[in-house]
């Protein structure tokens, strides 16, 4: 049965209700939202559910202008034999009719349905008030749905409704879908880029949703406008005019503009209102749906919505109540085909969208300028451009950045304004490489130079040596890098361009941390200092990120959660989707790498579910992404993992960047090794080994060093590369075992353990239990039968199977040092640990024995004698 989305607590309570009924106590179960809510399909799911314990009675009433007398009843005797289905057939007295069926309802345990009981005829209305009085005495349910959308003050269904016993009643309002849940829909039709839209069209409303992703279509399906042009189709001439001019205005519709546009029309707005078209907001009116909206506009002819969206706009212009609202002018500037209107107006509403930081409506209000901009002289027109770009960077659109940032540049190129044509380019530099496109932002880098270089000393040419220092520094050639930002550097603090001053410093920043560690975090904090004091939240939240990312890269993971946690905070308080997203991705690898695996996966799983809805999504975030997850599933031997590592790899080599090449290059390296298929592992490690080598990165090399090491490949590492992998292949597994342990890596430490002696790799086996890391534990067993150790344990370790909880033997140790009262620095002292891994052993001891807190754990472990107290 395909599970129902957001309704587990409806169906929940409808489950109660039920088991109430069959003990005697019947219950009435009242089923409303609006029209495509999900009544239907949840009662449908519910009595699937319990068709084969529970009898299934279904009615329904129709949507007809005179409604059939009974007609639930007169579907539900089809499914009966006996007296009921006899006295409906003969003309029987109603009451004869109510009495039968109320005894068909004691007879067994029954659902019954009565569906869309807002169209019942006044006999079905007497018929539910008299079962709903009467159910507590039947092992029966009695479900009712019904549009509350469409229930007027003067409905006698609300009559109805009130008069039902309170005690024996659960009223179910089933509410719209979230914005997940409409993702979730658009993934499972592969439809993930109208995600974003179809939930603002639809309101999460379930049939509109699948309706509309039914109908591939990007209007209006056809069997929902169908569905609200029959409704509407029942509305005086009159009525419909208001309808059509309410369409036309919007989303609300103010009772003085209506009644300015259809004049005394606008009386005929209550017959659009107790029709269930319009309905009351306040002192304003509005569609129940913007689907509903969407197909009256539809149905309206060119000539007259063009001549209602003019009288809207005059109207607007001239009140001083709206003459302010630059969007909704705009709106109906475009309405009215009008280019000078729309250029009015739409630039100005953006930049009023931009200085509330509305990003995503200014882009809107851009691109609709844009589409009528041709008739500006070029400059203005590539001024328009900029200003859109500058939005388009907020909504992570990368690629979109790159088509304005060539059309701006087309057009200062075609009126001869060098200074401009060079300033774009390189801005330009950044954006090709962000989405992959190395070789054109080598080609636009080096242009803006050659332009710029040839003028006067500008902020522009301080940008450009900016965007050199910036693909530099992501292809890891570090001193490069460094050259460049000391030229952008004394430029930017020349003309005063704080955003460069502070961008050069994080990129050189980052550079330099390769270098001299120090002296690269002292550039990144000079970064920070002037973001923060210039108030510029996106080069502020970049230097986080990319602070974040080096002291990752360099496993400095001791220093990183300040960062990540300012980070994360500020990227979400100011909507910034995109570097949020690259945080988090490197909170999650923190978390692989200090072996919390569990929040690891939540993390990146959720990361990709964001990717994968977003257009043009700069690629470094979604290789990261992958590249981490299939990481963690390679160590947790996950057949799913190779697939995400190859995804991962096909975009590693688009940009060709060691910093995203390395890693992926390594973590396949590790698959293959763990399947002990070494040829493979020497492969993937060989192949952009000799490129890590020669940017000379310790740990990127260092770690394509150790898997080819430990495959077997015959060869010398140069001496610089990172320490715990040094030591580690010149044979001091003990020497190792400590940097990953004083790094706070339990799975590198363990890896290190395994070439030590019985009590090392004895300990190396703990690790990789506690941390679930299969193929390394078959790897290890594997070694450690091959060295003719005896008692090497086949499922988990003794220790782990003498207590109720499978705590290992360490966590033995620190339990019983909890129950002694020790801080987790003298537990780390007495067991020779680090504090960051006894952190690790007390989450996994609370994960396990199911408990909150240290105090618990102790409680729990005396009770269940693990512990013995003195």
């Amino acid at each position: 049965m395909m599970k129902l989305l957001e309704r587990d607590s409806f169906l929940h309570q409808l489950d109660v209700a039920l088991k109430e009924a069959i003990a005697g106590q019947g219950r009435v179960a009242l089923v409303s939202g609006e029209a495509g809510i999900g009544k239907t399909s949840l009662v449908e799911h519910f009595t699937r559910a319990h068709q084969d314990s529970v009898r299934v009675l279904w009615g329904a009433c129709d949507s007809l202008f005179t409604p059939r007398p009974l007609g639930p009843l007169h579907d539900i005797a089809m499914q009966l034999e006996g007296q009921l289905p006899t006295l409906l057939n003969s003309n029987a007295d109603r009451q004869a009719i109510f009495s039968a069926c109320l005894v068909e309802l004691q007879n067994r345990p029954t659902i019954v349905v009565f569906e869309d009981v807002h169209w019942a005829d006044e006999a079905t209305l007497d018929l539910i008030k008299f079962l709903g009085r009467r159910i507590q005495r039947t092992p029966s349910l009695f479900i009712l749905t019904y549009r509350d959308d469409e229930l007027s003050a003067e409905h006698p269904l609300r009559l109805v409704l009130g008069d039902l016993s309170r005690a024996a009643t659960n009223r179910l309002q089933l509410l719209p879908l979230s914005e997940s849940s409409v993702f979730t829909l658009a993934r499972a039709a592969d439809q993930t880029e109208r995600a974003h839209k179809l939930f603002d069209t639809t309101g999460g409303n379930p049939f509109f949703v699948t309706e509309a992703l039914a109908s591939k279509d990007t209007g209006v399906p056809s069997t929902v406008r169908d569905a609200v042009l029959a409704r509407a189709a029942r509305l005086s001439l009159s009525a419909r005019a208001v309808l059509e001019a309410a369409a036309v205005i919007g989303l609300r519709a103010e009772p003085w503009l209506l009644s300015n546009i259809v004049g005394a029309e606008s009386v005929n707005v209550e017959e659009c209102i107790a029709a269930g078209m319009l309905q009351s907001q306040g002192d304003n009116y509005a569609f129940r749906h913007e689907l509903a909206r969407q197909a009256i506009l539809e149905s309206i002819s060119p000539q007259r919505k063009l001549t209602l969206h003019r009288m809207t706009l005059a109207a607007l212009k001239e009140s001083p109540e709206t003459h302010k609202d630059l969007a909704r002018l705009a709106n109906h500037a475009e309405g009215t085909k009008d280019v000078s209107a729309v250029l009015e107006y739409a630039p100005a509403a953006a930049q009023q969208a931009s200085a509330a930081t509305s990003h995503r409506e200014a882009i809107a209000l851009y691109e609709l300028t844009l589409r009528f901009a041709d008739s500006l002289p070029p400059d203005e027109h590539a001024r328009m451009l900029e200003a859109y770009i500058f939005e388009l960077v907020f909504a992570n659109r990368a690629a979109d950045t790159v088509i304005g940032l060539k059309k701006a540049i087309e057009l200062w190129h075609s009126i001869g304004d060098r200074p401009m044509e060079g300033d774009k380019l390189a801005l330009l530099t950044q954006a090709c490489y962000m989405i992959g496109q190395k070789a054109e932002a080598e080609q636009a880098s080096q242009s803006a130079i050659t332009i710029l270089e040839e003028l006067p000393p500008s902020a522009a040419l301080a940008r450009a040596y900016r965007g050199r220092c910036f693909i530099r520094m992501e292809d890891r050639d570090c001193a490069e890098a460094v050259i460049w930002g000391e030229k952008a550097i004394p430029l930017a603090e020349r003309f005063e361009d704080t955003d460069t001053l502070a961008s050069a410093y994080n990129y050189m920043g980052c550079a330099m941390m390769v270098i001299d560690y120090e002296r690269g975090r002292e550039l990144m904090e000079r970064s920070l200092t002037i973001a923060r004091g210039a108030n510029l939240p996106f080069a502020l939240a970049g230097t986080l990120a990319n602070l974040s990312q080096m002291l990752v890269e360099l496993y400095q993971f001791a220093d990183v959660e300040r960062y990540l946690a300012e980070g994360i905070a500020y990227t979400t308080e100011h909507d910034d989707d995109y570097h949020l997203q690259g945080m988090l991705t490197l909170r999650a690898l923190v978390h692989l790498y200090e072996g919390r695996w569990t929040e690891a996966n939540e993390i990146l799983l959720k990361v990709l579910q964001t990717l994968n809805v977003t257009l043009n999504v700069d690629t470094t975030i979604h290789t990261y992404a992958l590249w981490a997850l299939g990481r963690l599933r390679v160590r947790q031997g996950d057949s799913a993992s190779l697939a995400m590592l190859h995804e991962a790899l096909a975009l590693s080599i688009q940009v060709d960047a060691i910093p995203r090449l390395g890693p992926t290059r390594a973590a396949r390296a590790e698959a293959a090794w763990l399947t002990s298929n070494n040829d493979l592992a020497i492969e993937e490690a060989r192949a952009v080994y000799d490129i890590a080598v020669s940017k000379g990165h310790p740990w990127i090399a260092g770690e394509l060093a150790f898997w080819r090491w430990r495959a077997g490949d015959d060869f010398s590492p140069p001496t610089w590369i990172a320490k715990p992998f040094a030591l580690q292949i010149a044979g001091d597994w003990r020497g190792a075992a400590e940097e990953w342990e004083k790094r706070g890596c339990p799975y590198e430490r363990a890896m290190a353990l395994m070439d030590g002696d019985e009590a090392a790799q004895l300990a190396a086996l703990e690790i990789f239990e506690r941390l679930g890391a299969k193929p390394a534990i078959d790897k290890l067993k594997q070694k450690m039968r091959a060295q003719g150790m005896r008692g090497v344990p086949r499922g988990p370790r003794p220790a782990t199977r003498e207590n109720t909880f499978g705590l290992t033997a360490r966590e033995m140790e620190v339990l019983a040092n909890l129950v002694e009262g020790l801080s987790n620095n003298a537990i780390a002292k007495k067991l020779s640990l680090s504090t960051r891994t006894v952190e690790h052993h007390i989450a996994s001891i609370l994960q396990k024995m199911q408990v909150q807190s240290r105090n618990e754990a102790v409680v729990l472990a005396l009770k269940e004698n693990l512990i013995l107290s003195e």
